[in-house]
């Protein structure tokens, strides 16, 4: 097995744009300059097998798949064999030498149960543990015609309540900046109130819109928005919600509840699959006020594997 550092172009052709689009080279090159370098990999004998994308930290001497992203890991066009797996991995940790290697495997939800399975069973045979495991939410929208019966008593109950409120609902154009910026300010908002970070600037989420498909909703009351949500379009029939949350003082009248219910029901009646709500861990530690609100939800939970292999 032959592991190879191409240019982003010749990446592109051997591999063609993958999905999930956070391994896309137009995403990755939006965000190259967030680390040091950006190495290309391919990975192949009598053809190319497997790719990924490494973002370098010299200073750190850690290379990450993903550098700027939810997850990252391998791509294919056809899904290889344990054995070309496990090979591919020696050659990859070959390459990192004395570097640190993370690496964060997408959620199973995005097709990759069968692939996850072997790079872990590969990984620890090899001798590496993961570092943690995360938990991700995720919402089967084949649910949503029934979806109070999918509730908690007390998610029911909250949701009734939010009902009893004139919020209005709307998609903003993920063309104009000024929308995005309206749906910004709220998230941020929400971000400080509870001391969370928020990674992406106003500039990176614009950015991000132009190259990705994302969508914006704001949730306003007497002509205040009190909650909104960022969604991007990751995989086929997969959406992701990024960020979401409600302005200070408003979460009594449970508009999350009222936001959580219209995004399901939208991506249903648009022929989305599945609505990655995203973890509630930090580095494998529970937030459970979080778990706890997406499980009452009706949300389904799966496991994101992070491996740090130090030399």
């Amino acid at each position: 097995m032959i592991l190879k550092r191409v240019s982003a172009n010749e990446y592109s052709q051997l591999l063609g744009d993958c999905a999930p689009i956070y391994n896309n080279v137009k995403f990755v090159e939006l965000n190259a300059a967030k680390c040091d370098e950006v190495h290309y990999l391919s990975i192949c004998d009598t053809k190319p097998r497997l790719g990924i994308v490494l973002g370098v930290n010299h200073s750190e001497k850690i290379m990450c798949s993903p550098f700027s992203a939810p997850f990252g890991g391998f791509v294919y066009k056809v899904e290889p064999s344990i054995e070309v797996v496990e090979k591919a991995l020696e050659a990859l940790v070959d390459y990192v030498g004395q570097y640190t290697l993370r690496l964060t495997l997408p959620p199973d939800i995005y097709g990759y149960t069968s692939f996850n399975a072997k790079v872990v069973n590969s990984l620890m045979r090899m001798g590496h543990v993961p570092s943690w495991v995360d938990l991700n939410y995720h919402y089967d929208l084949s649910r949503v015609e029934h979806y109070e019966s999918f509730l908690s008593r007390n998610a029911r109950k909250n949701l009734n309540n939010s009902l009893k409120h004139d919020f209005v609902f709307e998609k903003l154009s993920s063309d104009d900046s000024a929308h995005i910026a309206r749906a910004y300010a709220v998230i941020k908002a929400n971000r400080e109130s509870h001391n969370y970070a928020l990674r992406m600037s106003l500039n990176d989420v614009v950015e991000t819109a132009q190259i990705l498909p994302a969508d914006f909703f704001v949730l306003s009351l007497n002509g205040e928005d009190v909650a909104a949500a960022q969604v991007f379009h990751i995989s086929e029939g997969i959406a992701q919600v990024i960020y979401w949350g409600d302005c200070p003082g408003y979460s009594a009248l449970r508009p999350m509840n009222f936001l959580a219910y219209k995004l399901c029901d939208h991506y249903h009646k648009n022929g989305v699959k599945t609505l990655d709500i995203g973890p509630s861990t930090q580095q494998g530690v529970p937030n459970y006020g979080l778990c706890e609100f997406k499980e009452n939800l009706g949300c389904e939970v799966s496991l994101k594997y992070i491996f740090e292999i130090k030399a």
